[in-house]
């Protein structure tokens, strides 16, 4: 088996698969399902394309913590004020004077290390559309730009191994003073059978406006011990 590894960071990062109403929350590491819109922008995959979607989401997952930074809320409004005096405009079809409020929630100053595994040619695919992605990606939401190359290499093996395997990561741009201590266990979630872990439903089945609908999957966090810090601009990438 083939992985491809990808470096998740950037000043704001949101992965909700619980969001009701108007609260929208973040879990506090990447989902499936957010990882794989990621690489589906950089293949150029349509949100109407359910096969590719679901071939997507076939790949097996794993994602490393490498810094899990902190959770920020957002008062966020929407409508009920004017534009440029004129009162009488809308929001999205919002009625005017009337405004939505949504509390957005972001993880500020978090790294991840995600890893897809699958058969070679497919993972060579992803990696050179990661090289090079059609359409500009984001880190959960639009509103979220990765702040360095989200390519971080192709590696023999499967996801956790993978990422037990490579180096720890240091927030782009710093030097190897600023490495997190080598003897702290890093937290890596993995793909599991239903009698081992806890269920996740973020398994991509279709992207389409207005039905999205995802699969269940089953999860477990282990420890692991990666290499030391490299300098962050260094990495598997190939």
């Amino acid at each position: 088996m083939k992985s491809v590894a990808l470096r998740l960071e950037g000043p704001l990062q949101s992965w909700a698969t619980q969001s009701k109403h108007g609260i929208r929350g973040t879990d506090r590491e990447p989902s499936k399902s957010g990882v794989i819109g990621l690489v589906g922008a950089a293949l150029g995959v349509e949100r109407s394309d359910d096969e590719a979607v679901r071939s997507l989401g076939e790949l097996t997952f794993a994602v490393r913590v490498d810094r899990p930074g902190s959770l920020l809320r957002d008062y966020h409004t929407s409508g009920g004020g004017t534009f440029r005096g004129d009162s009488s405009y809308s929001v999205f079809g919002i009625k005017k004077g009337q405004a939505v409020v949504s509390e957005r929630f972001y993880l500020e100053g978090a790294i991840f290390l995600a890893a897809l595994g699958g058969e070679e040619e497919r993972i060579e695919e992803i990696g050179e559309a990661l090289r090079d992605p059609r359409w500009p990606l984001f880190l959960g939401r639009r509103a979220c730009p990765p702040s360095a190359p989200v390519f971080h290499g192709v590696h023999d093996g499967e996801p956790a191994e993978v990422l037990t395997s490579l180096p720890r990561l240091l927030p782009f741009g710093a030097d190897e003073g600023s490495a997190t201590p080598a003897d702290e266990a890093l937290r890596v979630v993995v793909e599991c059978g239903p009698s081992e872990g806890d269920p996740r439903d973020d398994v991509p089945l279709s992207f389409r406006p207005g039905r999205r609908r995802h699969g269940r999957r089953y999860v477990k966090a282990i420890s692991v011990d990666p290499p030391a810090a490299r300098g962050s601009t260094q990495g598997g990438a190939r």
